[in-house]
Parts: structure tokens; sequence; C-alpha cells
């Protein structure tokens, strides 16, 4: 298959690439690599998916989407920030790269812990995380030509795996354990489906 990964260079991103490269064609899109792109521009984004062509799948693992500040902090545009570029932007690749989309394709987005597992400074994450999930389980049954879509929800990501016991209660994952959400959505065939990749004791969403 032939798939984009946005967010290459990055802890999750790279892993990512590491562990599909062995069986498929990596185009590697982001402020370097293969493609260049402003995921948060709809005219970038449209020139990324006329570079690239037909695609198999496309999976989004950026960072540095969100503002981390306590409540009081927290400006509107602070949660606009996020909007815009965790939540919008991620809606603009589907909605365009569609159209490029070999049947059978698949986007997998991603949201994160804090939607379920909120602390003093996610005010402005969560709320995002939680609408990427509900956009993913709502889209993912009505797009085209059995192109699928899925959210993968990472744990805080640690380079090695959680050794404390303050680390399992935050449900710390590896880049590797992340990354291994993103193949099974792109190698799978559920739809419309969040992956939550949680380690510890929080491994289960709040009731």
């Amino acid at each position: 298959m032939k798939i984009i990964v946005l967010g290459a260079s990055g802890l999750i991103g790279s892993a990512l690439v590491q562990a599909l490269s062995p069986k498929h064609e990596i185009v590697r899109a982001g402020r370097n690599g293969d493609v260049r792109v402003d995921y948060t521009n709809g005219q970038s984004v449209k020139k990324m998916f006329e570079q690239v062509g037909g695609f198999d799948a496309l999976a989004v693992a950026v960072g540095e989407d969100s503002i981390f500040k306590g409540y009081e902090d927290l400006t509107v545009e602070d949660f606009e920030y996020g909007f815009h570029r965790k939540f919008l932007a991620q809606i603009g690749l589907v909605r365009t790269g569609t159209s490029y989309a070999r049947d059978n394709a698949s986007f997998t987005l991603s949201s994160g812990f804090l939607s379920d597992y909120p602390n003093y400074a996610s005010a402005a994450t969560g709320p995002i995380n939680a609408a990427v999930d509900a956009f993913g389980r709502t889209v993912g049954p009505l797009l085209p030509r059995g192109i699928r879509l899925n959210v993968v929800s990472p744990g805080p990501v640690s380079p090695a795996p959680a050794v404390s016991p303050e680390q399992a209660r935050r449900g710390v994952v590896t880049a590797e354990q992340a990354a291994a959400g993103y193949v099974d959505s792109i190698e799978g065939t559920m739809n419309g489906e969040v992956l939550r990749i949680w380690g510890g004791l929080e491994n289960k969403p709040r009731p």
C-alpha cells in the first residue's frame, strides 16, 4: 500500500514508519520529508494530495496541536488554536483526501487520553480529543467506495514502558505501542472505531 504519514519525524510517527516500512510504500509528509505540507492550510493540503496522487492510507501523527495551561489562564484564542489544528485540520484532510483516496483506502486520525482522564492543564485539549473521536465514529460509516475512517487515542508517550505506579496510573505507553494502533487501523478492516492505546491501570474509558 501507499501510505501517507503526517508527522513522520515525531515520536509516534517515527515508530509508525518503522513498523510499516517493511511491507508498504511510505510517503513522509510534514514540515520535512518526502512531501512538505502545512496540514492546517487547505491549499497546502490539496497540493500535497495532488503531488502524491492515489493513496491507500493516511495516518495523522502530528504533535504541538493544542495548548496546555491551567483553566484560569486560558484564552479564547488558546481554545481556537487546538480547534483549528487538531479538529478542523484533521477534518480537512479527510474531506479533501477522499477525492484522491483509492477504493477501500483508510484514514487514521489522532485524538488522545485527556478526553477521558483530564488534568489541570487539559481543558483546551480534552474537548478537542472528544470531538475528533466523535467525528471518526460518525463519519466513518458515511464515506464512499469502501473508504474507512478510524481514530487512535494514545496515552502519554514515553521512550520506555511504564515502570512506576504513577506512570502506570497515567496510562503511559511507548511510541511503538501507540504506533501499533495505527497499524491495526491501516491494515485491518475496522471502520468508525476509536482505538484506545492506554497502558497501566487506566486502560478503560470512564463510565
